[in-house]
């Protein structure tokens, strides 16, 4: 009888949703929204970041880039907390900033973007620097090899970007 009480085990392996660590209550929050500025070849672009209900965090930028493409380097920096763009931001701006993209979802997937980027331009580097002018015979088993780890690359970049720009779709 005591085996039909106890919990099924395939629920013991449910995924935890990525939000809640470490994430300041929306209550708690020192300021919301906070509006940033970042300096980018001498003009200047708005950012502002609002969080809502269950964590959605709301980070748009006025760059042509961001609204082209769905999002933008302004906001992958803010998002990994760098602030060396940043114009005339004080230290309460960007603990309040901190305190809204820390813990969630969004700011998650702006650090495994940032990650993705780095990553596949060192693997364009690598290729560009190893890559034989000449693939025939042994040279076409490394021109092969770094084609491949180029396609990993541009697939875990893709991913994460996709992951990024749904996370910033405004709802």
């Amino acid at each position: 009888m005591d085996e039909l009480i106890r919990s099924a085990p395939s629920l013991a392996n449910w995924r935890r949703r990525p939000s809640g660590d470490g994430m300041v209550p929306l209550s708690e929050l020192a300021r919301n929204p906070v509006a940033l500025t970042v300096s980018d070849d001498g003009e200047e672009r708005s950012l502002s970041a609002e969080r809502g209900a269950s964590g959605k965090v709301w980070l748009t930028c006025s760059c042509a880039s961001s609204t082209a493409e769905g999002w933008c380097n302004h906001r992958i920096d803010l998002l990994c907390l760098r602030y060396g763009a940043t114009v005339g931001t004080s230290a309460a701006s960007k603990q309040a900033f901190e305190q809204i993209v820390t813990g969630t979802a969004l700011g998650h997937a702006g650090r495994s973007a940032d990650r993705a980027l780095k990553a596949f331009a060192d693997c364009l580097a690598a290729f560009d620097a190893q890559r034989p002018a000449n693939v025939a015979g042994r040279n076409l088993g490394k021109f092969t090899d770094l084609v491949s780890d180029l396609a990993a690359c541009a697939s875990e970049l893709e991913d994460a970007l996709g992951t990024l720009r749904r996370l910033l779709e405004r709802d």
